[in-house]
């Protein structure tokens, strides 16, 4: 009986720590990628432009966070947007833009699975190589600073672009 009972207690302990192991290694930081998926929408343009926002969102955010949406579409070509949202509110696209005011292409989060932040919404700015720049995450106001902020990184961000741009020619 006593053999039974510590079969039964090493069986458990294994279990514990498989389980432990598993659960450590699908959170964190320590397991994202690094180099982000750029999609094919982006291929194309990726030698003209030096970021590329992504935006993870969804029709059940906060109408305040969402407000940044607005800005977002009003921003110039050399900040292509892209949102990344749920692939159950893409069946019914036209409701999803009439709820959230998305005038940018919409892309499936499936195929960001790994890279979907803990908050939504979220901007997510990467290089044409596919590194994460940033990641704000949206909050209600954030529209007022939003193109300051965007502006200021475009005037940092370029010159190294235009640099890289030149010695692979």
């Amino acid at each position: 009986m006593k053999n039974i009972k510590n079969y039964v207690i090493i069986t458990l302990c294994a279990i514990i720590l498989l389980l432990c192991s598993v659960i450590y290694k699908n959170t964190g930081e320590q397991t994202l990628p690094a180099v982000f998926p750029l999609p094919e929408e982006v291929k194309s343009i990726k030698e003209k432009v030096p970021l590329f926002l992504f935006v993870f969102f969804s029709k059940t955010n906060c109408t305040d966070c969402l407000e940044v949406m607005e800005t977002l579409n009003r921003l110039p070509p050399y900040f292509p947007v892209f949102g990344i949202v749920p692939d159950h509110e893409l069946e019914d696209e036209k409701e999803l833009r009439g709820i959230t005011g998305a005038a940018f292409p919409l892309l499936p989060g499936s195929r960001f699975r790994k890279f979907i932040p803990w908050y939504a919404p979220t901007i997510v700015a990467v290089s044409p190589k596919g590194e994460r720049i940033f990641e704000l995450p949206g909050v209600p106001g954030e529209k007022e600073y939003l193109l300051q902020f965007l502006d200021a990184l475009y005037g940092k961000v370029l010159p190294v672009f235009l640099e890289e741009a030149s010695e692979k020619k």
